[in-house]
């Protein structure tokens, strides 16, 4: 088994070097300097290696020390009055909803396709393998961040050791779950949707009960830490006689192989963009005198309009129901005047990151690639600079029309709350339902422009180029840190005319210089 171990790790290790050197020969800088006998180089590959294994330990650190700095970020700026209650609270309502989210055993990836399928490892050694690998490693890294985090709270050490077991123990019980589910019912448990979404929804909820000032005491977190020590110990002898996982993973990989993917993952993004046959037929009447550019994008966004739609208007019904109860609390509850008024008037970074994660750029330039572009990039004319460009204000004309029906919801609404909370400037009005509409615009024409000079996806919606990413990281980053600027309205909405305006103008000319030559299949 140890061997195993070794040998899974070393697929691991090998997977990264050569993601590496693929990433790095991918850089403008570095392209015409590493070559593809780069990946013959013992010595080289070697230094690599090395840093592939610093890079793997790294990443699953920063990963989990993120998790618990978000935790810890809320806490002590929603409940400063009570930051260790809430603090634990939160993160243990999220160990127990990690139970039915957090498994990883029958997570068809890369890695478990090449190691069972592939390369024929002994199922139940590599589960056994695993499972000791994934304790051992999930126990120093939530050590590490547990004390690091309970320090910096002054919280007591007993806490923290507590919902370090409370976590090792929740691992193995909803690993254990998973398995028995699919043995019983011959499908992974979160595809019935109404059992998956109560489950989310119920603890989601929650979490949500600090803001009423109710917690779950440290004494009912010790007697669950200790029902999961018992029951985490009958997952374990559970999963340790398991004898048919190698079969399950069969069974798993076979699936997807159909989905034409190794991962389902990128069988959900494929189906998420993928167009219904009854959508296929337009209006003659939505098409009547357009031609050129505008008649290709009219019959693509018109075959697009409910993958479009759907989550803009989900969006927006979230939205509405988020304002009214905003309203509720602004008539019933006057003690939060202050506080409400004061966000809505100098706190508006935080919608940056509302925009961020309601826009549907993303999605809309999945469907783009998915559906249209991944074929027409064939042919040269297609990547001509007029083409491009003439093709892109059309699109982009479009995207940001989506993308302003939940922005107007969320700017109607601040206007809403403004008036109830007694602020009646028009001023203010103004400038705050405009901000909100400047941010709309500048999200949409981001994605969009990040697509046509990135182009990162190849033909199963899979992200190929690490700069993209990069980009979309910096996007988020930027994003979150807008939220701790404090600044008024009008200051807000005239830095984000400003910037929206030139940001269009600098993209219009990148996409047309650059675009015929970034615009490609990969």
């Amino acid at each position: 088994m140890i061997k195993l171990l070794k040998k899974s790790l070393e697929i691991d290790i090998t997977y990264s070097t050569n993601s590496i050197l693929y990433i790095l020969r991918q850089l403008p800088v570095l392209k015409d300097l590493i070559t593809k006998d780069i990946y013959g180089s013992r010595g080289f590959k070697s230094f690599i290696r090395v840093v592939a294994m610093i890079w793997m330990f790294l990443k699953s650190l920063l990963f989990k020390f993120f998790y618990f700095f978000c935790i810890f970020s809320f806490v002590t700026a929603t409940f400063p009055d009570a930051i260790i209650k809430s603090y634990f609270h939160i993160y243990f309502v999220l160990t127990v909803l990690g139970i039915f989210l957090n498994n990883k055993l029958l997570n068809m990836n890369k890695k478990l396709y090449i190691s069972i399928v592939l390369f024929q490892m002994d199922g139940t050694k590599y589960l056994r393998s695993m499972i000791l690998w994934n304790q051992f490693l999930n126990f120093i890294l939530n050590s590490i961040c547990m004390f690091f985090f309970g320090h910096l709270l002054s919280s007591p050490i007993q806490y923290s050791i507590s919902l370090i077991v409370l976590t090792f123990f929740a691992r193995l019980i909803g690993e254990a779950l998973n398995i028995w589910y699919y043995q019983k019912y011959h499908y992974i448990w979160y595809s019935n949707l109404k059992l998956y979404w109560t489950i989310v929804l119920g603890l989601l909820a929650v979490t949500a009960l600090p803001g009423i000032d109710i917690y779950i005491p440290f004494v009912g977190i010790m007697i669950t830490t200790g029902c999961f020590v018992l029951l985490g110990s009958f997952a374990f002898r559970y999963l340790w006689k398991i004898a048919n996982y190698k079969l399950f993973i069969h069974k798993i990989s076979s699936v997807t192989n159909i989905m034409d993917t190794k991962n389902d993952k990128d069988y959900l993004r494929q189906a998420m963009v993928s167009v219904r046959e009854k959508d296929k037929e337009i209006d003659a009447k939505k098409i009547e005198g357009k031609k050129g550019y505008d008649l290709f994008n009219t019959i693509f966004f018109e075959r697009h309009k409910e993958i479009l739609l759907r989550s803009a208007k989900k969006y927006s019904v979230i939205c509405i129901g988020i304002y009214i109860v905003a309203s509720y609390v602004c008539l019933q509850f006057p003690e939060y005047h202050d506080s409400m008024k004061s966000f809505l008037e100098t706190k508006l970074g935080w919608f940056f990151l509302v925009m961020y994660f309601i826009n549907r750029g993303a999605i809309i330039t999945q469907a783009m690639f998915f559906n249209c572009d991944h074929s027409m990039l064939t042919y040269n004319f297609y990547r001509e600079p007029n083409t491009v460009l003439g093709l892109f204000r059309k699109r982009l004309s479009t995207v940001v029309k989506v993308n302003l029906l939940p922005a107007a919801v969320i700017g109607v609404g601040n206007l809403v709350l403004l008036f109830l909370l007694g602020n009646t400037e028009p001023v203010t009005f103004i400038t705050t339902f405009f901000y909100i509409i400047f941010l709309s615009v500048f999200f949409s024409v981001h994605y969009m422009v990040i697509y046509y000079l990135l182009q990162p996806f190849n033909k199963n919606l899979e992200v190929k180029k690490a700069s993209y990413s990069i980009a979309t990281f910096i996007t988020y980053f930027v994003s979150y840190m807008a939220t701790d600027i404090v600044m008024n309205s009008l200051m807000f909405s005239i830095i984000g005319l400003t910037f929206t305006i030139l940001y269009i103008m600098i993209s219009l000319f990148l996409v047309y210089r650059y675009a015929p030559k970034t615009f490609k299949l990969n």
